[in-house]
Parts: C-alpha cells; sequence; structure tokens
C-alpha cells in the first residue's frame, strides 16, 4: 500500500510539474516572445518593398531633353550558384565589360587599354571564385546590348538589376548651366554645380520602404516617387549657335577663355549661356574640377569700359550731367593724388560731350562725370544697379557680392570707368540690362517652369522687377548715347545696317599679384542690345587673353556682330 501511495504521489508531482512547465513555456511565448513571434507572422504573410522613383529631367524652352534618365544594368554574380569555371567565365563576359568601361573606351595608348583590360579580368576572376560572399559587383552602367549578349551565354550565378543613370544627350551643351550628378559620402545621387547642384532637392527622387501583404507585393501602389522635372528659359538653337560661335572666336582669336550670355531685355530670361573651355557632364571626371564652375556667374573681372555705360546712367538720372554737357577738364591726362591718369590711347579733346566722350571710350570724362555726381550718389546708384549683389539666380555657383568698401579719390576715379571694381558676366548685363528695359532692373532667370509629379501641376516662374534704378527718359537717352557709341566708336567699322544696336565695347587690364596691371593680358568685352527701341535680346560677348588683339573692337564687338546677326533670324 506503501508503495503505490508513493507511486501515486510521485506521478501527481510530475503532472504538477509538466503542467508548470507547459504553463512557464506558454508564458514565454505568449508574453515574453509574443512581439518577436509576431513579426515573424508577419514576414510569412508580408514582403518588405522598397519603392524608387527617378530624378527629374530637365528640358530646354523649345522642348527638348537636356539632362534625364536611361536605363542601365548592373550585373552581378552569387559565387555559391556558380557551377562553370571562374576562369572561363571571366573570358567570356570580358569584353562586353569593357564595353561599358569608360577609363577602357577612353584610353588612348594601346599599353593603358591592356593595363585596364588585365586588371578587369583579374579583378572578376576573384570576385566569382569568393564562395564565402552570397552576392558581388561585377559592373555597373551595363547597356542593353551587352547585358542581352551576356544573358544569351546562360551561365549559372550571372544576373542583372536595372537601374537609371543620369543621361546627357547633347553631350557638353549648356553643361556649366546644367552642372552634373555625382555621388555623396552615402553613395546617393547628389547634384553638382549648375541647375543639378542648386535644385538638386527639386530633381532628387522620393524612396520608401514598407511591409505590405505578399498578395499586394505584386501591384503597384498609385503614388509617384519621381522628382520634379523643370524647364528652363535656355532655348536649343539659340545655345548651339553662341557654343559653335564661341568656340570659332577662341581659335580666331587664340583666347585663353570666353562667354557668351544672351537675355531677353522684357523678362530676365536667360536665353543661350555658352562658356568655354567647358566639359561633358556625362564624363564629368575625365575634366579637371577647375573647369566645374560657371565662370559667367563664379569669376570676377574689372569691366572696364563697358562700365562706363553705368556711370552715364547715374550722371543723367540724377541731373548732373546731360548727353550733350561738355567736360571742361579733358584737356590732358587727369592728375588724382599722385596718379596720372590718361585716356587708354593718350589722345584728348577739349570740350568733348557726354555722348561723344562714351563714343571714345574717354576715362577722363568720365571722372568729370563722376566727380560731378558726387561720392554718395555714385555708390549708391551703383548699389541700385545690383552690384552689392549676386546675380540671384537657379545656379549653384552665384558668386556672394564683392563690393568694394574703400572709396577714396583715387578709387573713385578708376572705378567710374571700370577699372578698380570687381564684378561676374552675369551681374554686369543684369546692370545693363536695367537700360533696355526702360530703367527696371530685373532678376535674371533660368528656369521657367517646375512639373510637380505627384501633382501634375506646373508652376510657372514669374518675372521678378527688382528695382527701378532710373527714370524710363533717363533710359531713353541712355540708349541713344549707347547707338552713338556703336555707330562711332571702336568698333564702328562692324556695326550693322540693317539694325540699330546700343553697344559698347571695353577692355579691361587684368590685375597681377604686385597690385598693378599685366602690360600684356586683356579682357575683351562687348555689351549691347538690338534692335534699339524695342530690343529682342541683350547680349555680351567676352574674350579673356586674345593674342590676336588685346582690344575689344577687334575681339569681342566682331563676335558679338556675328552672333546678332544670326539672333535677329533665329528669334
Amino acid at each position: 500500500m506503501k508503495i503505490q501511495r508513493w507511486r501515486l504521489i510521485g506521478l501527481t508531482t510530475l503532472l504538477y510539474l509538466a503542467f508548470i512547465f507547459i504553463w512557464l513555456r506558454l508564458f514565454y511565448w505568449q508574453v515574453i516572445q509574443a512581439e518577436t513571434l509576431s513579426q515573424e507572422a508577419e514576414k510569412q504573410y508580408s514582403q518588405l518593398v522598397t519603392a524608387q522613383g527617378q530624378r527629374g529631367s530637365i528640358y530646354s524652352s523649345d522642348g527638348y531633353l537636356l539632362a534625364g534618365k536611361e536605363k542601365v544594368w548592373r550585373l552581378y554574380a552569387e559565387p555559391p550558384l556558380i557551377t562553370a569555371d571562374s576562369q572561363k567565365i571571366s573570358e567570356q563576359i570580358l569584353d562586353l565589360v569593357l564595353a561599358n568601361l569608360e577609363s577602357y573606351k577612353t584610353a588612348s595608348e594601346s599599353a593603358i587599354k591592356t593595363e585596364i583590360k588585365n586588371k578587369t579580368q583579374a579583378g572578376l576572376l576573384e570576385k566569382l571564385t569568393d564562395k564565402n560572399k552570397k552576392w558581388v559587383n561585377l559592373a555597373n552602367k551595363i547597356d542593353e546590348e551587352s547585358k542581352n549578349k551576356i544573358a544569351e551565354l546562360k551561365i549559372s550565378g550571372l544576373n542583372f538589376e536595372d537601374y537609371y543613370g543620369r543621361y546627357y544627350p547633347e553631350a557638353s551643351m549648356a553643361a556649366h548651366v546644367l552642372g552634373f550628378v555625382g555621388k555623396n559620402k552615402l553613395g546617393q545621387d547628389q547634384g553638382y554645380f549648375g541647375i543639378e547642384g542648386a535644385l538638386n532637392k527639386e530633381l532628387s527622387y522620393k524612396t520608401e520602404s514598407k511591409l505590405i501583404p505578399q498578395i499586394l507585393s505584386r501591384q503597384t501602389e498609385d503614388k509617384n516617387y519621381n522628382g520634379r522635372d523643370l524647364v528652363l528659359t535656355i532655348k536649343r538653337d539659340v545655345q548651339y549657335l553662341l557654343e559653335n560661335e564661341l568656340e570659332q572666336a577662341i581659335n580666331k582669336y587664340t583666347a585663353k577663355s570666353g562667354e557668351i550670355i544672351v537675355m531677353e531685355p522684357q523678362t530676365g530670361k536667360i536665353l543661350a549661356l555658352a562658356t568655354w573651355p567647358h566639359y561633358d557632364p556625362q564624363k564629368f571626371y575625365q575634366s579637371d574640377p577647375s573647369l566645374y564652375q560657371n565662370p559667367s556667374i563664379s569669376s570676377l573681372y574689372e569691366p572696364g569700359s563697358t562700365f562706363k555705360v553705368l556711370t552715364v546712367a547715374t550722371g543723367i538720372d540724377t541731373g548732373k550731367i546731360q548727353s550733350d554737357t561738355q567736360c571742361d577738364d579733358c584737356n590732358g591726362p587727369k592728375k588724382v593724388g599722385k596718379y596720372l591718369i590718361r585716356t587708354w590711347n593718350d589722345e584728348y579733346h577739349p570740350q568733348i560731350t557726354m555722348t561723344e566722350a562714351l563714343a571714345k571710350s574717354d576715362n577722363t570724362a568720365m571722372i568729370f562725370a563722376m566727380e560731378k555726381i558726387g561720392a554718395e550718389n555714385f555708390i549708391n546708384y551703383l548699389k541700385k544697379f545690383g552690384l552689392a549683389d549676386g546675380a540671384n539666380h537657379d545656379l549653384q555657383e552665384d558668386l556672394a557680392a564683392s563690393f568694394p568698401e574703400k572709396w577714396g579719390p583715387v578709387e573713385l576715379a578708376t572705378r567710374s570707368f571700370g577699372q578698380g571694381i570687381s564684378l561676374t558676366s552675369l551681374q554686369l548685363i543684369k546692370a545693363i540690362n536695367a537700360i533696355a528695359n526702360q530703367g527696371v532692373l530685373l532678376q535674371p532667370q533660368i528656369v521657367e517652369q517646375v512639373i510637380d509629379p505627384q501633382t501634375g501641376e506646373t508652376i510657372n516662374s514669374p518675372k521678378i522687377e527688382l528695382n527701378r534704378v532710373v527714370s524710363a527718359e533717363t533710359a531713353r537717352q541712355v540708349t541713344a548715347m549707347m547707338v552713338e557709341a556703336a555707330k562711332h566708336g571702336e568698333a564702328q567699322w562692324i556695326v550693322s545696317k540693317d539694325y540699330q544696336t546700343a553697344g559698347k565695347t571695353g577692355t579691361s587690364q587684368i590685375p597681377n599679384q604686385e597690385g598693378g596691371y599685366f602690360e600684356d593680358k586683356t579682357i575683351a568685352s562687348f555689351v549691347g542690345f538690338a534692335p534699339a527701341e524695342k530690343p529682342k535680346f541683350i547680349m555680351l560677348t567676352k574674350l579673356v587673353e586674345p593674342q590676336s588683339s588685346p582690344w575689344a573692337a577687334e575681339t569681342a564687338a566682331p563676335l558679338w556682330y556675328r552672333v546678332a546677326d544670326k539672333l535677329m533670324l533665329l528669334l
């Protein structure tokens, strides 16, 4: 009886222990591990889906694609799944990989090509034989033709994934306007310079990852992750014209570099902006990084005699001079402090009028006008013309204002004729455009429209009037003076007989590091608008260090008229 009793007690104890164990296990799974189990269950019925959009495109105002996206493929391998000989595989795909490798395509010497080929094959073989890795990247930016040829080989363990890369169908056209797309520190697409850099947030695509039921995982969600598209004010045919003419001028006049800007006077829209030398945004990494910045908005220079337009405009608007005011102190060099300031050709014209002085680019007459205006008025008007501000446009490299702080007698004298004050090309054309636009200063525009993929809404960029600098009557008088400067100035030999031009040449010396100027280095420029009364365009041509002649009348002015003749037809 005692044995049976102990057996009963033992069995009961075991049952209690088993019950407690089961209860504890249930508590562990249902309470302690509840969240983990829930997540595991979710994985059985859900899938992590990543949705990614595409970078916004950039178009010209006449509808041509300037920067878009193209579908390319990434070739990858899964080494554990490879069954064929890795050496043979590397030999089979080598030529197709090299056909998409930029460094190989652009290598100029056979020895370099051989070196790249051997290095590429060794890299492929190393990756294919690394069985410790489940996934290795073999090559990026494989085009569709190469992708199809590799796929036809039916090599086990090799596969592709598609993605979209940046594409510039016009190659180097408008490179300094567009900028380029590279990678940031996180390996993500990032716009640099130009529109790509300045409006990177607008253009960038969005990415979103989330768990959704597997039954819905193959369904496309009605949501757009693409970046915004941009339509620029640039006209493709005008841009092409400028770049072609500028390159020819660089070669003809043996200049170091050059720029041409064409703007619509009544709106401030930049119709074209050409620079040389430039680069190819698709292959930006092949160019010297010093070429990436747009010189029209990032390089300061002393404008020289083109600046005289602003001096006479200030004098007339303040009522201190008129177009026919005679200079009673222009019979010889002007002594300012310990300096003797001469005219560019050392010729002097007693009682010269302001109109004649602008045409003859007389430095002493500009000093005379500035003295009549007074320092305070002169400085204030230059600020009204926007020279103390950046150009305020949608390009990344817009240089911060470099308005002078010191305005002594010598500085006032030299700045009256455009030496001793620095600005960018876009600042100058923006200021002189106020004369073409009846005295009103406009903000230059490079973006015409923004298209939102989420809503389909098109947002138009408004014309922005910054301020009235001079009266309409002053603008009319200065325009007439610029017409006379074009007809009777140094570049009168090239002036067009088919349309009336309001223009001004400028030949400025280039400062050296010793505080003086190079004797044999100049910047030649010409700025003007046409037709003078109702201008279709305002244009600045600029050549840095032309070797055939240092004078704007023999380099920048002929370039201006060659382009202008064709613009009159295009516009």
